[in-house]
């Protein structure tokens, strides 16, 4: 408290104290009306030096809690925009690679059906090719046995000529020539 307000305080105390100095019936008694002074003058003064900052304090710790509140509100709404946003990649990238994993499958059942088709063909080529050999070489032994029939009936003939020989002889050539024949391979 102000000093000045003390020291104003106290003589004016005092003076009261004293008890009043004329006996006068109209005595009015100022220790009322000082001490009311004094108060209003504490107040004012307190209101001055103490009740102005104090509450200029507590307006700016209002107001910083305030802010902090603020703060935190919309530092709340940022992280939840932030985890929206999150979720929504999170939900295309998702996507994506199962449209990725799809197209592989696709693609890789599409170059399955085209291997399994060119092995196909590629059979049948070489099943074709197989059968043109073989027909080929049918026709290559049917050609050789052919000559080697017409060689050995040539030789038949041939011995037949050279020993005129009777019937039951042709007979045993005739046996000779099938036995020979059965023997040879194909």
């Amino acid at each position: 408290m102000n000093p000045f307000v003390i020291g104003f305080t106290n003589s004016i105390a005092s003076a009261a104290a004293a008890g009043p100095t004329t006996n006068s019936p109209l005595h009015f008694d100022y220790t009322y009306f000082i001490q009311l002074l004094s108060f209003l003058l504490l107040v004012l003064i307190l209101k001055k030096f103490a009740w102005t900052p104090i509450m200029n304090m507590m307006e700016k710790r209002r107001q910083g809690i305030e802010n902090n509140l603020a703060q935190a509100e919309q530092e709340r709404k940022e992280a939840e925009r932030i985890r929206l946003e999150y979720q929504q990649e999170m939900r295309q990238a998702r996507q994506q690679a199962q449209e990725i994993i799809e197209k592989a499958t696709k693609s890789s059942e599409l170059r399955a059906e085209e291997i399994i088709l060119e092995a196909r063909k590629e059979t049948e080529k070489i099943k074709q090719s197989a059968l043109a050999d073989i027909g080929r070489e049918r026709d290559r032994a049917i050609a050789d046995v052919k000559a080697q029939v017409a060689d050995m009936s040539i030789a038949v003939a041939e011995k037949i000529i050279r020993h005129k020989l009777d019937v039951t002889g042709q007979e045993a050539l005739i046996e000779q020539f099938i036995q020979e024949v059965g023997d040879r391979p194909c």
